[in-house]
């Protein structure tokens, strides 16, 4: 397993590949609501198993606030979500970031939760999915 750090120009094939079959398709997440203007900025994340064939990603904006964390079916509950949580999180330390935060769907806040985020506990609805912000110090 390895994570790959990129941009959006690099990686938008891996990406798109990943978030559309977990948000577009799985998740039923409207299209208009899943691209928009952070990724063209943001820091990416993709990991791979023992193929070419990518497993997950994530995303880093300036701001702090990790996003599009997504992991295909097939290898979750298999450290990759873990991976790209460390490695953006180490890489927000790099950039000077001292306070990460993200939007958690809240049927995986316990997912976070286990990787030391903290939550305030209101609960809001974004692209049709009820969330809840979250965040750590780092």
């Amino acid at each position: 397993m390895k994570v790959l750090t990129s941009d959006w120009n690099s990686s938008k094939d891996q990406l798109v590949f990943v978030r559309k079959q977990v948000f577009i398709i799985e998740q039923g997440i409207d299209p208009k609501d899943e691209w928009d203007e952070h990724d063209e900025n943001a820091v990416h994340f993709v990991t791979f198993g023992t193929t070419a064939v990518p497993t997950g990603t994530c995303r880093l904006t300036e701001e702090g606030q990790l996003g599009r964390l997504s992991v295909l079916p097939a290898y979750r509950h298999q450290g990759y979500g873990e991976m790209l949580l460390t490695r953006a999180v180490k890489v927000a330390r790099e950039m000077g970031i001292q306070k990460v935060f993200l939007h958690a769907q809240v049927d995986v806040q316990q997912f976070y939760e286990k990787q030391n985020f903290h939550s305030d506990g209101k609960i809001f609805l974004e692209a049709g999915k009820m969330h809840v912000r979250m965040e750590r110090d780092i």
